[in-house]
């Protein structure tokens, strides 16, 4: 019998479903993503502007065409998780991160032999692109999506309150990483800082390859351990929708849109808030230090929203989401005071909380598992890309019209729209249950 079935059957055995097992070290390769995530990248931005000698609006579009060209192989990668599973995708990913934060480490000694060639400049452009493609398609794209899909794929009945529990701990590591990384290059420097972090990531591939399984059924044993067992349980594991069939419905689009806001709008806020604390004379360290209360709020987010969304329609908690995200926009403009660091606080500690809960619960209690990695291979291609754009439309507005408030105006209209939206979506698997149990009753 093969290593993948024994371990999971092992825990059965022994009355622990391997769901929560799955459930740990899943939460730690989406925090272990954190090098490949802007909440990371940013801490690096003015040590890369120096190091590449580089203007930060080059920087900011070598971010974009990085990052929008990773997206551009999520929808493969989705496919490939469906066929290979996360075990396989999940050390994939964390080792490719792990290259690639090495050879961003060492790019400044390559560029050295450069340094004299009139075509310096374009050459320190391509090599940091390259860099961010892949740390952001292995960071942000691959090993989150391996993760949050599989975790979603071990849960049925409980599975929001399962993601909210996880929630937990990403909020924290999201909400500390900032200043856990700043430590770190302030104790070393921003290269062993990446080394350092480079190792990190390497241990989570170790990880993923020893504990990280495709689904339940694949190893054997019956999701949720075979507990919740309903008499219509069959029925609803049967209705699946496809990538394509899926891409077909309003609600697909509501809730993609919503989660690609969070993306797009966080990341920009994440890469500037150094530039826009300077502009407001607010030290940049003091204002990445409210990461740590957004963190807390994205706690409690996570856990309320992860045990309601077992209870109550979805829609209401995109709503609440795209409410944050109102609300966080509307604190960065007044980022100097008490008052918008509250208001920031509170607004994407929300958002945050919300979005981690939604990207992992939302594609399989709408759509079902079958197909769950190709739908969400496309929905973070989505995310990626987002948040490829964000950073550098915020800095081209800001070159242009001298400050931020204009581009963070024009953004309440995004979250805006997703909140009319959220009005009129259904849950289309809830739909063609009740069409399936409308048959039976009739034959």
């Amino acid at each position: 019998m093969r290593v993948k079935m024994n371990l999971p059957q092992f825990f059965q055995s022994k009355n622990i479903y391997y769901g929560y097992i799955v459930l740990i070290v899943g939460t730690l390769a989406v925090v272990m993503s954190i090098p490949g995530q802007t909440m990371g990248i940013s801490v690096f931005t003015d040590y890369l502007i120096e190091s590449f000698g580089i203007e930060r609006n080059s920087l900011s579009l070598a971010y974009m065409i990085g990052t929008f060209s990773s997206a551009m192989f999520l929808p493969f990668a989705g496919k490939m998780l469906d066929k290979f599973g996360a075990r396989f995708l999940g050390v994939f990913s964390a080792f490719g991160l792990t290259f690639f934060l090495l050879l961003l480490s060492v790019s400044p000694r390559f560029l050295q032999l450069f340094e004299r060639s009139s075509y310096f400049s374009i050459i320190a452009f391509i090599t940091v692109t390259f860099c961010f493609l892949g740390i952001r398609h292995f960071g942000q794209g691959q090993l989150t999506m391996a993760a949050r899909t599989m975790m979603g794929l071990w849960f049925e009945k409980k599975r929001g309150l399962m993601l909210g529990i996880s929630g937990v701990f990403v909020a924290f590591g999201f909400g500390a990483s900032p200043l856990f990384i700043t430590s770190l290059i302030d104790h070393y420097n921003w290269i062993v800082a990446l080394h350092i972090l480079a190792i990190m990531t390497g241990g989570m591939g170790v990880i993923a390859l020893l504990m990280f399984r495709k689904s339940p059924e694949d190893c054997g044993i019956e999701i949720d351990g075979g507990k919740y067992k309903s008499d219509n349980q069959e029925i609803q594991e049967s209705i699946s929708f496809t990538a394509d069939q899926a891409k077909k419905t309003f609600t697909f689009w509501a809730y993609n849109l919503g989660l690609t806001n969070q993306a797009l709008l966080i990341t920009a806020v994440t890469f500037h808030l150094a530039d826009i604390s300077r502009q407001v004379n607010l030290d940049p360290k003091q204002a990445f230090a409210i990461f740590l209360p957004v963190s807390f709020i994205s706690v409690f987010a996570d856990l309320i929203g992860g045990y309601l969304s077992d209870k109550i329609p979805l829609k209401y908690l995109l709503a609440t989401q795209q409410m944050g995200l109102i609300l966080g926009l509307l604190g960065v403009q007044s980022i100097g005071t008490t008052s918008g660091q509250v208001m920031f606080a509170v607004g994407f500690g929300i958002s945050g909380g919300l979005f981690a809960l939604l990207n992992g619960a939302a594609w399989p209690k709408l759509f079902g598992r079958k197909f769950l990695g190709s739908i969400v291979g496309i929905t973070t291609s989505w995310l990626v890309a987002g948040s490829a754009i964000g950073p550098y439309l915020f800095s081209f507005v800001q070159s242009y019209f001298g400050d931020y408030r204009v581009i963070l105006y024009a953004s309440l209209l995004l979250p805006i729209s997703v909140l009319i939206m959220s009005i009129l979506v259904v849950n289309p698997r809830k739909k063609e249950l009740l069409s399936v149990s409308k048959l039976s009753e009739q034959s």
